[in-house]
């Protein structure tokens, strides 16, 4: 874009900056009145269906597909029908309940979770209502509907009969927004022209 071209058309330059950055503004507005839920209190038979899934999902501000949520509420269906306990097992004090919740859901580097009751698998347990110092324990599904980090690794043969390679290269990618879209860096090279390729990536 040179000099030129901005001078011409600077005032659908100018707009286009504008609305972006109320887009922006907008979001972030919406953001801090209506703050992410990313542990949802079920029960163990409404988290294991996905509308269950669905729920937690919709309540932490994750897009997920219905492929995805039919995929964790079978998982989740699998622990809970086979007497296993989930990866995370909460024990704790009513009063601490949300802080241990919480850090599980870091450690565990999850994008939202939900949280039962197995003593009582038909009813959703409200904290809330117990003593402050109420032991409980509650299982832990942690949800990662997209992962934070890809790496990328790509190769090309020099033709279909000639496996030898004519170009690899290596990608690393961030998740960018909580649906699943993501900017990388890579590099690739090329044997016939022996030539490094630095590239920007955006995936989604």
């Amino acid at each position: 874009m040179n000099i030129n071209f901005i001078k011409k058309h600077k005032r659908i330059i100018l707009g286009a900056l504008v609305v972006a950055i109320l887009a922006i503004s907008a979001y972030f507005i919406y953001q801090c009145f209506h703050p992410a839920k990313t542990v949802t209190n079920e029960s163990e038979q409404q988290a294991e269906t996905p509308a269950g899934v669905e729920t937690a999902a919709n309540a932490a501000q994750i897009p997920i597909s219905s492929g995805q949520a039919q995929e964790t509420a079978q998982q989740i269906k699998y622990i809970i029908s086979s007497g296993q306990h989930p990866q995370y097992v909460v024990y704790t004090t009513a009063n601490e309940v949300q802080t241990a919740e919480k850090n599980a859901q870091k450690s565990a580097g999850a994008d939202f979770s939900i949280v039962t009751d197995p003593s009582n698998p038909a009813e959703q347990i409200d904290t809330s209502k117990l003593p402050s110092d109420a032991q409980i324990s509650l299982n832990q599904y942690n949800v990662q509907a997209y992962k934070k980090t890809l790496h990328t690794i790509n190769y090309a043969p020099k033709s279909v009969d000639n496996p030898n390679p004519k170009e690899i290269g290596y990608s690393v990618s961030r998740k960018i927004t909580k649906d699943g879209k993501y900017v990388g860096v890579g590099v690739d090279y090329n044997f016939d022209d022996k030539s490094t390729i630095v590239k920007l990536e955006y995936t989604w």
